[in-house]
């Protein structure tokens, strides 16, 4: 009898029942092992107009889309772009240029009360406040438990989580200010996708505000493709640049902006992108959205389903999925 049962509970191990006096024990609501997934969205400030809604006026930038926080916590990992340094210090001790970020201490907790997980700090201005500012980064996000992917060595940019028997390998590039040179990533590349079921690449690269990528990204995606990345994330461009499918892989260009201070039409608009890893296929899922006054809202309805409509018109797709 015991060995029955053991094997019987062997075969329904990615089950979940939940008992009810007045039924059998075995008919009863069944929940089927899901694939892991990854939630990814573009650039995030908390510095200039978006510190002065939180300081001076208690906003919560991400008041809008914790509406919708289901849909976020339901991916196993969920990214942003962290576009600025996490330091206390005066601003003096940092860079002087045109554009100098420096966040409070408080910004990991509104980047975890959004479901945030994973940031990538491989980006233009993640040095803005020098070494300092670099390494407190990375201080106050280890003490908050946010996972970072783009650290300046190349042997510490990648993070690897084991999500549902499955190991996925996230990879953080620079190729604004490039610290690390792009040939030395491609056969990391190569060994990651070797040594894990997927590789996923958030990079910072592109021409500010242009809607088209350029033909360097083209070239670095495809050869980042060719080396056995499975899905690319790129940022930096502040506005949303096209998808392409590329040997079967999804290239995103330029998801936008997702919490930013800026006030242009395509500036206030911006994607989060949600990838499940299947056994047969990757099936990917469109979060639009709009920036008012800084806080990103998703978009609903027919609002939603013309711009998935537009962004996804060369891609077969049902509403705002695909495969």
């Amino acid at each position: 009898m015991f060995i029955a049962l053991f094997f019987l509970f062997a075969h329904i191990e990615t089950q979940t029942f939940t008992y009810h006096a007045e039924t059998p024990l075995f008919a009863t609501k069944v929940t089927y092992k899901r694939y892991p997934n990854v939630l990814n969205f573009g650039d995030v400030l908390f510095d200039r107009g978006v510190r002065n809604i939180i300081e001076n006026r208690g906003r919560d930038p991400f008041e809008y889309i914790k509406e919708d926080l289901e849909s976020i916590e339901k991916y196993d990992v969920v990214i942003a772009n962290l576009e600025g340094p996490i330091i206390e210090i005066d601003r003096a001790f940092c860079q002087k240029k045109a554009y100098t970020f420096q966040f409070a201490s408080t910004t990991p907790a509104y980047l975890k009360s959004a479901g945030i997980t994973m940031v990538n700090i491989a980006n233009n201005h993640t040095n803005d406040c020098l070494s300092a500012g670099y390494v407190s980064t990375k201080k106050y996000l280890d003490a908050s438990e946010i996972s970072y992917i783009g650290d300046r060595n190349l042997d510490t940019s990648f993070v690897v989580k084991e999500i549902e028997g499955k190991k996925i390998a996230f990879i953080g590039i620079d190729e604004t200010t490039e610290p690390i040179t792009l040939e030395a990533f491609y056969p990391l590349i190569k060994k990651l996708a070797y040594e894990n079921d997927y590789v996923v690449v958030n990079i910072h690269w592109g021409t500010e505000y242009l809607l088209i990528a350029n033909e360097t990204q083209k070239n670095i995606a495809h050869t980042l493709i060719d080396n056995g990345a499975d899905v690319i994330f790129g940022h930096h461009p502040h506005v949303i640049e096209p998808v392409e499918i590329y040997k079967d892989k999804a290239i995103f260009y330029s998801l936008g902006n997702f919490v930013f201070d800026q006030h242009g039409f395509e500036e206030t608009r911006g994607l989060g992108v949600g990838v499940e890893f299947r056994s047969d296929k990757n099936v990917f899922t469109l979060f639009p959205y709009t920036i008012k006054a800084f806080a990103p809202d998703f978009l609903k309805g027919d609002e939603k389903e013309i711009f998935c409509d537009t962004y996804l018109k060369k891609i077969s797709h049902d509403r705002c999925e695909f495969e």
